[in-house]
């Protein structure tokens, strides 16, 4: 009896360990480092999963010569919080993993709560954190119940296809973790019972957060009060929902394909290019909006509510084309600008003084106040004598109204205001289009370009600016 416990425990451990390596390994297939190169990250809390973890992958790293750092993120929250860092500090130790931590403090979570902000803290420091360390990969402790608690959270707030696809087993970014580093959850197919069982059997150490068990916390109220009697009525419950989540996870790839070639139809550049109005209004509203949501999201817009994304269709690519209608989403906002839909940053207003740029040959002038940059490349055609502009300064100034461009030989010169509706310059981004004066006669307008009549033959520069 006592060899059948014993055979039974190490079949559970055996079981854990080979469940691991192999998620760890689909996971280190599809990560752009490989080799020595690849420096690995854990997040660890001290808690009963990332305890696991940490355990697992300390294992596997001295198996196969990895670099792995513990990353222990102290929110502040718990009066409990400092004794938890010591206590991951020297189980870290005694795994024979390095451990950095760092202490964050809270925003206000976008206006979603104290579990938010924690989470967007805590991520936030993960991903400096690795860049610090040269870790290209964060693996977290996420198990089987964690999907299952997400997605059913998700449903009972009425999210779409993403929200439904809960936790992803290979992430190659995160929003919150910032740029070079990925994600990994290798845990994802176990359940918390398996891992519980592990620790055990493992006599793993661990801490217990007091406010996992404050039901005033959806998730945590999700977990007490509502799995159990799901469990006792369709028991396994877990592993069907996260089941579903795959499929979902499936059909949100269908729809992000899709979105891609609808993409490449409504717009001629990149992903960050204008989207073309045309191209939209022969999509049915349903591929229109899947592009839509796409497009804001490549853009890192955050995404708008189904009601908001039905408003923004219907009046962007209903408006007619001497209309400028506008979105804001925060940082950035959305306009018709003619046939085109174009992302732009929340600039505010533009400095009202001039502006001294000296050339002494560089190739271009940042000018952070105009949050833009003059482009000046050399020419033996026509364009801005380059002995004028080593005599005199540029003087960048913002547009004072009754200024006239003459920007070919064979035409008259004309107002400003004309040329940028000949040119379709929204109302916005001429506010942001500086004026360039060389000498007290303006030879350049941003959007527009050159005078001709201050223009040069040979030995001068073709100016150009580029926005931020």
């Amino acid at each position: 009896m006592a060899n059948s416990r014993k055979s039974r425990s190490l079949n559970r451990e055996g079981g854990v360990a080979a469940a691991y390596e192999r998620a760890l390994g689909a996971i280190l297939a599809r990560v752009a480092v490989s080799g020595p190169a690849l420096r690995i990250g854990i997040a660890f809390s001290g808690g009963l999963d990332s305890s696991v973890l940490l355990h697992l992958a300390s294992r596997h790293a001295e198996a196969h010569n990895l670099a792995l750092t513990a990353f222990h993120i102290h929110h502040g929250l718990s009066p409990n919080a400092d004794a938890w860092m010591a206590h991951c500090a020297r189980e870290a130790t005694a795994c024979g993993v390095p451990m950095l931590s760092r202490n964050v403090r809270l925003g206000d979570g976008g206006g979603r709560g104290v579990e938010e902000a924690a989470r967007v803290a805590r991520y936030r420091a993960l991903g400096e954190l690795c860049r610090e360390t040269g870790c290209s990969l964060l693996l977290t402790a996420h198990h089987q119940d964690d999907q299952a608690e997400t997605v059913l959270l998700q449903l009972l707030r009425g999210a779409g296809l993403p929200g439904l696809s809960g936790m992803a087993p290979f992430q190659p970014g995160h929003d919150l973790l910032g740029d070079g580093v990925a994600l990994g959850r290798p845990l994802l197919g176990l359940r918390r019972a398996e891992l519980e069982a592990f620790g055990s059997q493992a006599g793993l150490s661990h801490v217990t957060d007091e406010s996992n068990a404050d039901a005033r916390y959806r998730r945590n109220a999700l977990r007490q009060d509502v799995a159990p009697v799901l469990e006792r009525h369709f028991p396994g419950f877990a592993p069907l929902v996260a089941r579903s989540a795959g499929h979902v996870q499936s059909a949100q790839a269908l729809l992000q394909e899709l979105a891609e070639i609808d993409l490449a139809a409504c717009r001629a550049a990149d992903w960050s290019a204008p989207l073309y109005v045309p191209a939209l209004q022969t999509l049915s509203a349903q591929r229109a909006d899947n592009l839509l949501r796409h497009w804001l999201y490549r853009n890192r817009v955050q995404l708008p509510s189904a009601s908001r994304l039905e408003e923004i269709r219907s009046q962007m690519l209903g408006a007619a084309g001497d209309m400028h209608p506008f979105f804001d989403f925060g940082p950035m906002t959305l306009r018709r600008i003619g046939s085109r839909l174009e992302l732009h940053p929340r600039l505010g207003t533009p400095p009202e003084a001039p502006i001294t740029l000296r050339w002494e040959g560089e190739a271009e002038l940042p000018v952070p106040a105009w949050r833009g940059r003059l482009v000046l490349e050399p020419t033996d055609g026509l364009g801005i004598s380059q002995e004028e502009l080593r005599r005199h300064p540029l003087i960048l100034h913002p547009r004072a109204g009754q200024e006239r461009l003459k920007v070919a030989a064979n035409r008259p010169s004309r107002s400003l205001k004309a040329l940028y509706q000949e040119a379709e310059v929204a109302p916005w981004r001429r506010l942001w289009s500086p004026l360039l004066y060389l000498n007290g006669e303006l030879v350049f307008v941003a959007g527009l370009g050159m005078d001709v009549r201050h223009a040069a033959m040979g030995d001068a520069v073709l100016l150009r600016w580029e926005p931020d």
